[in-house]
Parts: structure tokens; C-alpha cells; sequence
């Protein structure tokens, strides 16, 4: 009996204890928990008062105190499903009061359907225009992006080529160097499970303007038939381009070529001028002209004439020669050249053609390249016309030898002295009549000073004298 009152005694005691013990300001709960999850994932919510060993009751409560669970335990967990509705603020709470941190828990769509859109569109574009290329997706949210150039990862430090931002690459004037592959790549940002969609490739053409056209043309036989092949084409510049052949101002054919070249033909005759030809080049925001070329045929005649260009040792004796075949007409010449009558091949080991063997070059002069050279000259566009050739100029080791300076200088010299001694008879001589035996010193240095001033005289002799120093330049012309 005394044991039972002592009890019933004791009791409200304990109980005050227990209340004292768990709703006391001291039990602080803490709540763990992702910050982001994706859309329809499940995510798990901790909650616990730190060293605190016997059941507790927990509340999972989120944002302005809407329940969303309940667990009593000493730790307990709240599993969610994510929906769109998830987003906000979750805190636990001790049903005898205590209140933990806040979670601020966003939901993440997984990214789909990345593509890639440009402006222009399509993204083709000339040289300093402006490109922007824009990575969009069907769905996804909280996203970064990845760009990427010909396969080559585009960084987002500052750069001259491109400004990036957010989900735009921007190239504000465009180079040769823009052109390419471009695509991007966009993710979600989470620390894991990161997922990934990628935009198929886009090409970007960067144009370039092009140059100004130039016309050239050949000549061809077509059986009785002479036809000009007329080139024309530019230096730069992306195909496709259109050439248009002009007529003394007359656009008379039209071409679309997918180079940087075109070509026409065009009917012609002998010693026949057909006009002043141009070629235009244009793309679809310009066009340029070429200079005009007459569309003449002239033949091969008159005087063949053989320049040649000596080259020396330094003893003045000739090493090599440049020989130069020069026709009195024609427009189209085919050359031929021989030494000694006999001809000479395109290559060999002591000579060289150039300029569609008009020039010879003999780049070792020996006892087996010394000789008669001769140049003969026709039509290139017909093979039965007749050669015309020039008569024979003589290479050998030992030519025109080079003057010394010391000797021309003693020549010089000696021609002044001449001058001088001249002068100052003349001088005595109007002076006295006659060159007298017993004049002085004295009488000469004064005759000396007078002509050194540039006194005027009554003999012709006292006029001013002038020397001049002139270069000999030797040209053999045959």
C-alpha cells in the first residue's frame, strides 16, 4: 500500500520532467535533403535532433507550414515523389515544438530535344557580316551549354572570334576562319546523374568577295575554223559564280560555274579584230569588270630579232647569256631554238627555256655551248604555217671585256690635263701675241687664275669647258 502512493505520488513529477526534457528550447532538429531533383524522381528528406537516443514525433512541413508527413522515431526519413508541385521550402518540426533548417528544394526537367537555330537563316554569309547561333531545346530547365567549332570545344573566355552568353554564340564580324561545323550541347546542372542532350550539326559558309575578273584568250584551230578560248577568272572568291562574255559592251554568253574560272569560245580570224572583249564576274549582292582585251589575231612575220644579255666573271669574261627571241609581229608565237643548226631540247644540262620558250637561258658557257644560237618563230595555233627564223648570233667563253676603273680614270685624267694645257695656251696666246720664251712663273699662275675664275674672253678657247662621264652599255642585236 505504502509502495502504490509512493508511486502515484512520483508520477507527475516524471511526466513533468519528460515534457521539460523534449519540449525544451535546447532540442534543435536537423533536416537534410537534395536542393535539386529531377521531375518524377524520388527524393529523401532526413530529419533528427543531433544525440537525442529515444522516439521522437517529426512533422515534414513545407513552406508557409503545409503537413506533408509524419514519422516518430529517434531519425526519421520522408521519401517523395517530385512533381511539378514540389518546388519550395521544406523544414521539420517536433510535435512539442522545436523547428529545424529549410531545404529550398527545386525540380529539374531533364533536358530534351536540343537544335540549333542561326540568323541569318540558312547561315550563309560574307566576309565582316554578323552571325548568331542560338541552342534551344524542347524541354529542360536550370541548363548550361557547351559549344563546339569543327569538333573543337569553343571556351567561353573573352575572345575575338565569338561572345558567348547563356545559350547564344555571337560573331559580330565574320571571317574566313568562322566557317565550319558548329553544334552545342545542353546539360542540367546537377552534381549528379547529369543529363545531356546534343543539337545535330550545322555548317556556316562565310563567303568571300570577290576579286576583280581578268581575261585572257588563246587561239585554236576547230578543222578550217579559228576559235578564241576565252578564260575568265577571278582570284578569290566562293563559287558558285556567274561569268557573263561582253562584246564590245554586248553581253553574248553567260556562265555558272561551281570554280573560280570559266571559259568560252568564241569565232575569230586571221588578222581580223573582233572587238574589245570583257568578262564580268558577279555573285547575288555584287559584281565586278575586267579590263578590256582586243580580240585580235595577228600572225607571225617580219624580222625576227635575238636580244641577248650577257653575264660576267670577274675578269670580264663571259659565264652565261639570257637570250631573248623577239618577232616583228604576232600575238600567238610558237619558238624554236638551235645551236649550230641543230635544235635544242626544252631542258637540258647548260641551258633553260622560259616564257613559253621565248627566253634561252645558257647557264654554262663552254666549248660545247659555244656557238651560233638562232631562234625560230610561227603560229602556235597552226602547225602548218612556216618558221621564221633570226640569223645566228655568236656565244663564246671570252666576249666584250669590261674596262678597269683604274684605266678609265687614268684616261679621264689624262683628256683634263689636255684640256688645261689648251686652255692656258689659247690664253697666252691672245694675251702677248705669241708664246714668248722669257715669260715668268708669275704670268702663268696668273693665266691659271683667270680661266679657274670663268673670266670672259675674246678667243673661243676661254669658254667655259664640260666633261662628262658617260656609261657604255653593250647590247648585241642580230
Amino acid at each position: 500500500m505504502g509502495g502504490s502512493v509512493y508511486f502515484l505520488f512520483m508520477s507527475p513529477f516524471v511526466l513533468t520532467g519528460l515534457v521539460t526534457q523534449t519540449g525544451g528550447s535546447h532540442f534543435q532538429p536537423v533536416l537534410s535533403g537534395p536542393s535539386r531533383a529531377y521531375l518524377r524522381s524520388r527524393v529523401q528528406f532526413h530529419c533528427e535532433v543531433p544525440g537525442w537516443t529515444s522516439p521522437l514525433t517529426y512533422e515534414l512541413r513545407k513552406d508557409d507550414g503545409y503537413l506533408i508527413a509524419t514519422e516518430v522515431n529517434t531519425t526519421v526519413t520522408f521519401s517523395l515523389k517530385v512533381t511539378e508541385g514540389s518546388k519550395g521550402k521544406y523544414y521539420c518540426r517536433l510535435t512539442t515544438g522545436g523547428q529545424s533548417n529549410t531545404v529550398h528544394l527545386q525540380v529539374v526537367i531533364p533536358v530534351q530535344g536540343a537544335s540549333l537555330s542561326s540568323e541569318p537563316d540558312p547561315p550563309v554569309i560574307y566576309e565582316g557580316e554578323r552571325l548568331v547561333l542560338r541552342c534551344l531545346v524542347s524541354r529542360g530547365t536550370h541548363l548550361s551549354f557547351m559549344w563546339y567549332h569543327n569538333r573543337q570545344e569553343v571556351t567561353s573566355s573573352p575572345s575575338e572570334l565569338y561572345r558567348l552568353s547563356e545559350n547564344t554564340l555571337t560573331v559580330d564580324r565574320a571571317g574566313e576562319q568562322h566557317a565550319g561545323i558548329y553544334s552545342c550541347t545542353a546539360q542540367n546542372q546537377m552534381d549528379v546523374n547529369t543529363r545531356y542532350s546534343s543539337s545535330r550539326n550545322l555548317e556556316v559558309i562565310v563567303k568571300k568577295f570577290i576579286s576583280s575578273p581578268r581575261l585572257t584568250f588563246t587561239v585554236l584551230c576547230d578543222g578550217s575554223d579559228l576559235l578564241a578560248n576565252i578564260s575568265c577568272g577571278v582570284e578569290r572568291g566562293s563559287p558558285p559564280l556567274t561569268f557573263l562574255l561582253l562584246l564590245d559592251g554586248v553581253e553574248i554568253q553567260e556562265k555558272q560555274v561551281s570554280s573560280l574560272n570559266a571559259w568560252f569560245l568564241q569565232p575569230v580570224s586571221v588578222r581580223g579584230n573582233m572587238g574589245a572583249a570583257r568578262c564580268k564576274a558577279k555573285t547575288e549582292i555584287h559584281q565586278l569588270m575586267s579590263d578590256p582585251v582586243n580580240l585580235e589575231v595577228v600572225p607571225v612575220g617580219g624580222v625576227v630579232q635575238v636580244m641577248v644579255t650577257h653575264l660576267y666573271d670577274a675578269d670580264g669574261g663571259v659565264t652565261a647569256a639570257r637570250l631573248r627571241c623577239v618577232p616583228a609581229t604576232g600575238t600567238f608565237p610558237a619558238f624554236s631554238w638551235s645551236l649550230n643548226h641543230t635544235s635544242l631540247p626544252a631542258e637540258g644540262d647548260s641551258h633553260a627555256l622560259a616564257q613559253h620558250g621565248q627566253i634561252l637561258i645558257i647557264t654554262h658557257i663552254t666549248a660545247v655551248t659555244a656557238g651560233f644560237y638562232r631562234c625560230a618563230v610561227r603560229d602556235s595555233f597552226n602547225h602548218n604555217s612556216s618558221w621564221v627564223e633570226s640569223s645566228g648570233i655568236h656565244i663564246q667563253k671570252t666576249g666584250f671585256r669590261v674596262v678597269p676603273m683604274e684605266i678609265m680614270a687614268l684616261v679621264f685624267c689624262g683628256f683634263l690635263s689636255m684640256v688645261i694645257a689648251g686652255g692656258t695656251f689659247c690664253l697666252l696666246w691672245n694675251s702677248s701675241g705669241g708664246i714668248e720664251k722669257h715669260h715668268s712663273n708669275h704670268e702663268v699662275h696668273q693665266t691659271e687664275t683667270i680661266i679657274d675664275s670663268g673670266l670672259p674672253g675674246a678667243d673661243v678657247c676661254l669658254e667655259t669647258q664640260t666633261i662628262e662621264m658617260k656609261t657604255l652599255v653593250v647590247e648585241f642585236e642580230v
